[in-house]
């Protein structure tokens, strides 16, 4: 058969029952920058056609301005590694097709009944690298795409290999897409004489076979619901994977050579149910990949931190006191008010002088006049202005207790609030963030030494001896596999916890750090999901002379 343009070299061609696609370079012209460019030719097999003919054809263009967009591609029409292309079909008529030298994976879709139209769906590209695409298959019967993603620098090194999964069934593909599972992953490790190179893969409706730079073969089985194919770790050529169960917190409800996923927030699977993941309480923490269900209360964040307030405009109490006895506002202000309640005494008080008065004055009663006697006789007593010989003193006397008694108050409430840590709310001045104390701060580099009058706090804060405490939150991990390091200048060396619990899905460590300054590394030997992570550091406190050094627990 004859190409519609007779430069076309082919590198990758996949077929299926009435239609094909092949994929190549073809040769610009000789005076534009991009000598050659990517087509991809679809092939029509249908038995009206004496021979397969090229009915549509694709041409990818970089996007403007993209690392893409510069390349020439002039030595295209030589073999090189770089531009191996990859192309699979599935049953549906679904076409992927991988170009690794600009890093994409194409999206097409064909009419199997009348495949003259390859239609574009959706392109994945993996940043600034090449590889992406190297090799494409289908499996589960079509449902899911398979992408050997190598990534090399733009030179061509190598950097690293991995095989992405794609649910293509229930989501949409693009370079936004989340894999389903990626392989290799913490739980399915390559074998040891396996080279971490991969070159090729080869797919059937249901397996995988992949193939690495030492012509090295691993072969996927299918899994049954519950179970990931394990990656065996020594053994002879090929390597065979084998079922084995979901690790915690993850769930797996498909057959199909994918690992397992994580179980979705709000859910858990603490080993009794791989294939769904059981719903947690309402109101409990349970993140991507629980193992359990794990109280609120465990997250609370523990702070230390208080935030002054605004300082007064002076310290001086004799002048806060005058402010507050002679200040009349609305609302809280104005129940609280000394002046007021000392109005009201001696409103109350002019009203007892203008009824004694009447008595005196307009009722000539021998019982009232005896009255009148007895009550100036009462004031007399509680005169404090005139010592007892006047009775009117008896009632201002009332109002300077009154003026008094609220000036007690004010002052004995004021004098609770100091310190600030302890002090609440000044529910008995008008300004309820009044506080006994005048804040200032001096900040200034480390580099400064500090005075002498302050060197003795510097000195308590120097000396303080830290702890670090790590809580890994709804997690199985055990103690027995923790283990913890130090670096000590330039060596690491292992150190140990004076404390290590697992209770209630929280593994709990406390460790005494030998300096304050210091590096520390925590290798975890298990492989378990991990819901949250919460470090802290304590100090114990110290008091010397008059400085006192607070415990620290942040």
């Amino acid at each position: 058969m004859a190409w519609p343009n007779s430069s076309f070299m082919p590198h990758a061609v996949d077929i299926s029952n009435n239609f094909g696609v092949i994929v190549g370079f073809i040769q610009n012209d000789p005076q534009k920058r991009v000598q050659y460019s990517p087509i991809i030719y679809l092939l029509n097999f249908l038995p009206s056609n004496r021979h397969p003919i090229v009915v549509n054809h694709y041409i990818p263009f970089a996007t403007s301005g993209t690392w893409q967009d510069l390349l020439s591609n002039s030595d295209a029409d030589t073999y090189s590694a770089k531009y191996d292309m990859s192309i699979s079909i599935n049953r549906y008529g679904d076409v992927l097709v991988g170009m690794q030298h600009i890093n994409r994976v194409f999206l097409f879709s064909v009419n199997i009944s009348n495949p003259i139209q390859l239609t574009y769906i959706s392109r994945n590209t993996n940043g600034r690298s090449l590889g992406n695409g190297k090799s494409v298959a289908w499996l589960d019967n079509g449902n899911m795409a398979t992408i050997l993603v190598n990534t090399y620098s733009l030179s061509y090194q190598w950097l690293s290999s991995q095989i992405y999964f794609y649910d293509m069934q229930s989501s949409i593909y693009n370079s936004n897409s989340t894999p389903l599972s990626i392989f290799p992953n913490y739980h399915q490790l390559l074998p040891e004489n396996f080279s971490p190179i991969f070159l090729n893969m080869i797919s059937s409706s249901i397996s995988l076979t992949l193939m690495d730079s030492s012509g090295n073969l691993l072969i996927f089985n299918p899994t049954p619901p519950g179970f990931y194919p394990s990656i065996p770790a020594t053994g002879s050529v090929p390597f065979i994977t084998f079922p084995e169960s979901c690790p915690l917190g993850m769930y797996k409800n498909q057959t199909g050579i994918n690992d397992c996923i994580l179980c979705p927030t709000g859910t858990k699977n603490s080993g009794n149910a791989t294939v769904q993941c059981t719903p947690c309480a309402s109101g409990a923490f349970c993140p991507l990949g629980s193992v359990s269900e794990t109280s609120q209360s465990a997250l609370k964040i523990i702070e230390q931190v208080i935030a002054y307030p605004k300082s007064s405009d002076t310290t001086i109490f004799d002048e806060i006191l005058i402010q507050n006895m002679f200040h009349i506002g609305s609302g809280h202000c104005l129940l609280i008010s000394p002046l007021f309640w000392t109005l009201i005494v001696a409103g109350l008080a002019i009203l007892v002088v203008i009824s004694m008065g009447i008595l005196k004055f307009f009722i000539r009663h021998h019982t009232c006049t005896q009255i009148r006697k007895r009550v100036q006789w009462i004031f007399k007593k509680t005169d404090l202005i005139g010592e007892g010989e006047l009775w009117v003193g008896g009632l201002i006397s009332f109002s300077v207790v009154v003026l008094v008694s609220f000036a007690y108050a004010f002052s004995n409430a004021y004098l609770k609030q100091y310190p600030i840590e302890s002090s609440t709310d000044f529910y008995f001045a008008c300004h309820r963030s009044i506080r006994n104390a005048k804040f200032q701060t001096h900040l200034q580099t480390l580099a400064v030494p500090p005075p002498e009058t302050e060197r003795k706090m510097f000195d308590l804060l120097n000396e303080q001896s830290l702890s670090l405490n790590v809580d890994f939150i709804n997690t199985f991990i055990n103690c027995d596999v923790v283990s913890i390091q130090a670096l000590f200048g330039n060596t690491w060396s292992t150190i140990r916890w004076s404390n290590c619990q697992n209770i209630n899905s929280i593994l709990s460590l406390f460790v005494p750090l030998p300096y304050q300054h210091i590096s520390v590394k925590i290798t975890l030997a298990q492989i378990q999901t991990i819901g949250a992570l919460r470090i802290g550091v304590n100090g114990d406190k110290h008091e010397e002379d008059s400085y006192k050094l607070k415990k620290l627990n942040v």
